[in-house]
């Protein structure tokens, strides 16, 4: 059944049902120029989206009537009969810069959503160090998930005890600009950028639904802190690390004045929104090892959200 619904959605079917008013959020981390830059290694590629990736994605949507908006858009409220688009990238990479030009070429605001302990000293996200140094002790690409998801489980202060006792005390040092944050100068000038707009992603990128009350307020609180003290800015929309959240999470952010809250709970946020929605919009992912079109189509579609998942 789904083989059938996967070859009809390729070919463009009218069949499936699409575009109900709704604002469709999509989740990105680095961007690469090319794939010679994801070959080498200098961190996870994750969904491996290159800048001609992203170029497909702006204008597939576009040549569709979908409208790319920024937060404060958002928060104005949106046309309850309009499609939108709300583009996320997450954690604060310098190659996020390559970006800009499409983002003003395609008038196409993006969200960038920062953690902060990353920017301020310099060092790279722990996930990025497991993958480099486990591929150069030849380590396949399944093999370093499994690692990736062990080291998950530990708490985050344990991560990075555990990545310098096994790699080494500099391990955390960036090797390049594929693989290193912002600096804040760097980030004000970025921040400074027509269609680019800041978000909160912590200060440490703790996964905040293992930790308790106070260190969830903590991570949130002090991202804010340091964001109001780099760019002047304190945000109204937060991206949760990892996508995950509690019932607590939810109402500590509530508490810190955030408007919106991102998850990666896979679905499309119909319109209008309902206010006990907005803490926890949904979020899709685009693979760019996947058939661009079919994914795009599927995301369109208001298909369940258990089909979209068995056909992603």
């Amino acid at each position: 059944m789904f083989k059938k619904i996967k070859n009809r959605i390729r070919q463009g079917a009218s069949f499936i049902k699409r575009d109900e008013p709704a604002l469709l959020t999509f989740l990105f981390h680095s961007i690469f120029r090319d794939e010679h830059e994801i070959a080498l290694k200098h961190i996870d590629p994750q969904q491996s989206i290159t800048i001609d990736i992203y170029r497909a994605f702006l204008e597939y949507f576009l040549e569709a009537g979908y409208k790319f908006i920024s937060p404060d858009e958002l928060s104005q409220g949106l046309d309850s009969n309009g499609c939108y688009i709300l583009s996320t990238f997450d954690d604060g990479y310098y190659n996020n810069q390559l970006v800009v030009p499409l983002l003003q070429e395609y008038k196409s605001p993006a969200l960038f959503c920062i953690t902060t302990h990353n920017v301020l000293h310099n060092v790279c996200f722990w996930w990025d160090v497991v993958y480099r140094e486990l591929s150069k002790q030849g380590f396949r690409r399944k093999a370093i998930s499994v690692a990736q998801k062990k080291y998950k489980k530990l708490s985050h202060p344990k991560i990075l005890e555990r990545l310098q006792s096994e790699f080494g005390k500099t391990v955390l040092e960036p090797g390049s600009d594929i693989d290193r944050p912002f600096t804040p100068d760097e980030l004000r000038v970025f921040a400074a950028k027509k269609y680019v707009h800041i978000g909160n992603h912590t200060s440490h990128h703790y996964i905040l639904d293992t930790y308790d009350r106070e260190t969830q307020w903590v991570q949130m609180q002090r991202c804010q802190q340091d964001l109001q003290k780099i760019l002047q800015v304190e945000p109204k929309t937060i991206s949760y690390p990892n996508g995950n959240y509690t019932a607590m999470t939810l109402q500590l952010a509530g508490e810190l004045g955030f408007d919106y809250g991102i998850t990666v709970d896979k679905h499309k946020n119909y319109l209008p929104l309902h206010e006990e929605d907005k803490l926890k919009l949904g979020r899709f992912v685009l693979w760019g090892s996947m058939p661009l079109k079919m994914q795009f189509d599927i995301f369109r579609s208001d298909m369940t959200a258990g089909t979209r998942r068995r056909l992603l």
